[in-house]
């Protein structure tokens, strides 16, 4: 079975947001200290009417920084929590700084989404004073190095309620899911779920000739120990074979199909999140 979806926006997504709806600003988290939930480069977009896409606390900054939308300059800079000026301490006991870039540059904007589209990793300076960005180089005092990979992609291959169980969390997620043909990248995740381990491995064989983040089979290590043995008689050394987690998931051994497609999406998740820190 192939599944596959096109690589879009989510619904939440600021950079498609502003770029659909000129005339919004960028409120940009370019530090984050303690327990605070996101990772400097988050972003959330707003407009003076009072619409917003994305969110950049769990709800405890986001209304604040909205009321600065008619601050003059460029750039307003905010800083919330322990040492801040603002008297709005965080949940979290934390401290975070956002860069609200008014106007932000739509040509940049449309950069981004275009490195998003064709899955290439952003990498930029944005000068805090002005909001002005540019492609990485040697940033000054003033700028601050923003790195945006794209989303995760999937690759599943498989035919039975584990596969379908999968595509649908991914699909919940906004993630794309590559077709069967499509060559993985090195932001894809290729996952086989067959319970006939034979069909599984010119897939795998595919995926190993590839960047692919992270390549999973469904099986026990009987079937691990199966697979590695037949794929190293088509050639392939133990250093590239150490590519495959097998089995595949945070909790084994599991036989629920949902459970299977869960633990797998958070195994998959957490190496990106490694990756990409």
């Amino acid at each position: 079975m192939s599944i596959s979806s096109p690589i879009t926006a989510p619904a939440d997504c600021p950079v498609k947001a502003l770029l659909r709806r000129p005339g919004g600003s960028l409120a940009l988290l370019t530090d984050a200290q303690g327990g605070f939930p996101r990772r400097p480069g988050a972003m959330m977009a707003l407009w003076p009417d009072g619409a917003r896409v994305g969110r950049l606390g769990a709800g405890c900054i986001d209304a604040d920084i909205a009321a600065h939308l008619d601050v003059p300059g460029p750039v307003t800079r905010l800083t919330y929590g322990v040492g801040g000026p603002l008297d709005l301490p965080l949940p979290c006991g934390g401290t975070v700084q956002i860069a609200l870039i008014h106007r932000s540059d739509s040509d940049w904007l449309g950069a981004i989404w275009d490195d998003r589209i064709r899955r290439r990793t952003g990498q930029w300076c944005v000068n805090l004073r002005t909001g002005a960005p540019c492609r990485a180089g040697d940033p000054d005092a003033d700028d601050f190095a923003l790195t945006l990979p794209p989303p995760p992609a999937f690759q599943i291959h498989g035919e039975g309620d584990e596969a379908q169980a999968l595509a649908t969390l991914v699909a919940a997620m906004d993630l794309p899911l590559m077709g069967r043909d499509a060559r993985p990248d090195a932001h894809t995740a290729v996952v086989t779920l067959f319970h006939d381990h034979d069909r599984e491995l010119p897939a795998l064989a595919r995926a190993l000739r590839s960047g692919a983040f992270y390549i999973g089979a469904l099986g026990s290590r009987r079937a691990q120990a199966a697979r590695l043995a037949a794929l190293t008689e088509q050639g392939f050394d133990m250093a590239t074979l150490d590519r495959i987690t097998g089995p595949i998931g945070v909790v084994s051994p599991a036989r629920d199909p949902r459970l299977i497609a869960a633990s797998a999406l958070t195994q998959i998740l957490a190496a990106y999140e490694v990756l990409t820190a």
